[in-house]
């Protein structure tokens, strides 16, 4: 008796595992998954000069010139401007062609920027990124986005604006 238990016992899992097919290949799809694409460049190195170089940048997609580098954080009130920053700082920005009033950076450093905007109508947002030009924005309704980023200016950061398109 005990020998035609294990029999069925065996033969149990061997129909159990014989009952399942394997699915068939299948071809590959013709239509492939959406793509994201972010543009990217290595960065230049630039030579010490007696004058401030150019900076340093990994630009997305705007395609206005950057702004040439400040130490002013009054050269950003028109939301147009790269400013070298050694620490954080409020920067004063015009409410009614930017649609904000200032961008408060909080923390600033050669690889990373975290900046926080109040909004108009209450509230705020903060954004933290890393090198590269337009990798942050905020807009308001009816106004250009305020597109900012990170990039070095002789091996010094730097906060940069740009008006982007309408919002």
């Amino acid at each position: 008796m005990r020998r035609h238990i294990t029999v069925i016992a065996a033969l149990t899992l061997v129909a159990t595992g014989c009952g399942r097919e394997n699915p068939a290949a299948q071809p590959p799809s013709t239509t492939s998954a959406p793509t994201t694409t972010t543009a990217t460049s290595t960065p230049t190195t630039t030579t010490p000069t007696t004058t401030s170089s150019a900076p340093t940048t990994t630009r997305t997609t705007n395609p206005r010139p950057l702004a040439p580098p400040s130490s002013n954080a009054k050269d950003c009130f028109d939301g147009d401007c790269v400013l070298v920053l050694s620490k954080p700082a409020t920067v004063r920005l015009n409410v009614k062609t930017v649609g904000y009033s200032a961008i408060r950076v909080t923390a600033i450093s050669t690889t990373s920027l975290t900046v926080n905007v109040g909004f108009p109508g209450g509230g705020s947002g903060t954004s933290t990124m890393g090198l590269g030009i337009g990798t942050g924005s905020f807009g308001t309704t009816g106004l250009p986005r305020l597109e900012v980023g990170l990039t070095t200016v002789d091996g010094k950061p730097a906060l940069v604006l740009q008006p982007g398109p309408v919002t």
